[in-house]
């Protein structure tokens, strides 16, 4: 009977034993539980950084993309422009210098280079005629003299219109130039603005490959980590499930003590009961623990 006892108690600190090496294990396992899911997390948040600015790269490249596209259709059409400005630029110079070998040859053969002095001295003869007096022979004098000049104005009709259309196309030509200018550099502004948007484009596109190796790292770290919780957790759960039957193992050998205890007392009370039993029969004297033991008696149901 003291063996099999002997062997029970000795079951039941090996089971205390183990409990107490698996409250080791289970309370280092939460702590790798705790810290694989923090590295998890942390992990997952980088991964969701990444992509949070892939996206918004992304965004921006497009955005800048189709700037970029529309100022080189812009460039385009003023270049077209500018060509055409130039090609009627080329005509105009090239009838300008036409118009200007005309003017020479009917200066050379009328030997008039100034029609514009001849009407202006017309003008004055034909105003002193009209309002001073003067003689017979000197009114005769500048008659004579405008009838000459008019004859050289009319002999220069040709050339005072050629001399009008060169005029006319120096201001021409004068604005087509400043126009060409203009649209010339308004071609560099935008060139040069659209260049600044491919370069960002360039460099936001490498920026985009250097945060996408990032996320595809932080994803596979956290998905690295999550096996270690998934595992650390399943590890837990069985260490646990074993505390349970350990405490359930440890409950059923308190339950047998208790059960044992309560027979050996009530064992021992029949036993007291008995020989109070005897000494009130034989006339001798009850002890304090007799009446002790005969109240627990009562409380016993006895």
């Amino acid at each position: 009977m003291e063996s099999g006892n002997e062997i029970k108690k000795q079951t039941k600190r090996e089971l205390f034993a183990e409990l107490d090496r698996l409250k080791i294990d289970v309370n280092s396992l939460r702590k790798d539980l705790n810290k694989a899911d923090s590295d998890k997390e942390l992990w997952y948040s980088r991964k969701d950084e990444s992509s949070n600015g892939i996206r918004g790269k992304i965004s921006a490249i497009k955005q800048n993309r189709e700037k970029r596209d529309s100022l080189t259709k812009i460039v385009r059409e003023l270049k077209e422009k500018r060509a055409k400005l130039n090609d009627d630029l080329r005509k105009m110079i090239s009838e300008l210098v036409e118009l200007k070998k005309q003017s020479a040859n009917l200066m050379k053969k009328s030997k008039i280079t100034d029609p514009a002095r001849i009407k202006t001295a017309i003008d004055s003869i034909e105003s002193k005629l009209e309002t001073e007096v003067m003689s017979f022979e000197k009114e005769k004098e500048l008659s004579k003299k405008l009838k000459l000049l008019k004859k050289s104005l009319a002999d220069a009709s040709g050339l005072t219109g050629i001399l009008d259309a060169v005029k006319k196309l120096n201001f021409e030509i004068n604005n087509a130039k400043k126009e060409s200018n203009s649209v010339h550099k308004e071609i560099q502004d935008l060139a040069k603005e659209s260049q600044a948007l491919h370069e960002s484009v360039i460099s936001e596109s490498k920026n985009v490959g250097e945060l996408k190796a990032k996320e595809e790292e932080a994803f596979s770290k956290f998905v690295e980590f999550k096996k270690v919780f998934s595992e650390k957790n399943r590890v837990l759960k069985e260490k646990l499930e074993s505390m349970g039957k350990i405490r359930t193992e440890i409950n059923k050998f308190q339950l047998e003590e208790d059960e044992k205890r309560k027979l050996e007392e009530a064992m021992l009370i029949k036993s007291k009961e008995q020989e109070i039993e005897e000494k009130i029969k034989s006339g001798r004297k009850l002890t304090t623990d007799d009446f002790l033991v005969f109240q627990e008696s009562i409380k016993s149901g006895k």
